[in-house]
């Protein structure tokens, strides 16, 4: 009875471990020069630097809206991390690699930080990335 028991937990155990949670928080200010929406898509949040859905197109995806939130958080420049990262080469054509930056940044819990009207609002988003 003991024997069973052990290899159920492990195999409990076993499966638990190999789900994956995401790394951690990322907040990113809106820049409203830096992201594009779109009337018929308004859930989608495409970057200026993102290649076009020819070669592939990173993007985000809206999960919900936080307002009035109390969060301290340390805002992060989405225009400084992007291209500061090691998917962006300026020297390249396209300068953006869309997939390894969706690879990346899937694992995140990312949170688009727009302001409206003094107030904070929290767009929680999802990594995405398509090809047409």
């Amino acid at each position: 009875m003991k024997t069973v028991a052990l290899i159920l937990l492990s195999l409990f155990s076993t499966f638990i471990a190999a789900q994956e949670n995401p790394k951690d928080t990322l907040f990113f200010s809106y820049d409203k020069n830096y992201i594009r929406t779109y009337v018929k898509i308004p859930n989608h949040f495409y970057l200026k630097d993102s290649n076009g859905t020819n070669n592939g197109a990173f993007y985000f995806t809206e999960v919900k809206t936080l307002e009035n939130q109390k969060i301290k958080s340390k805002e992060i420049c989405l225009r400084k991390f992007v291209r500061s990262s090691k998917y962006f080469d300026k020297n390249t054509d396209p300068k953006l690699n869309d997939y390894e930056l969706w690879k990346y940044l899937r694992d995140y819990f990312v949170f688009l930080v727009k302001e409206v009207d003094s107030k904070k609002k929290y767009i929680q988003v999802k990594s995405s990335y398509e090809i047409e």
